[in-house]
């Protein structure tokens, strides 16, 4: 069974968990963490969508 934080979302939603209570220097806002880790998230996917699309260098053969 796979680690539960090498899952992304997962670990999206501890960063803005964190992140959150650390802001608030309190127990942080559910609506405001939950809302934080969907941003984290996303722009996680689009990160890794964006590498998984680009070209790999081209390496000429001699």
């Amino acid at each position: 069974m796979s680690d539960l934080l090498d899952d992304l979302f997962h670990g999206c939603a501890l960063t803005a968990y964190l992140e959150q209570a650390a802001a608030q220097r309190d127990w942080p806002d559910i609506e405001a963490t939950r809302v934080r880790a969907y941003r984290h998230y996303e722009q996680a996917l689009a990160l890794k969508n964006r590498s998984d699309t680009r070209p790999s260098p081209r390496r000429d053969v001699a």
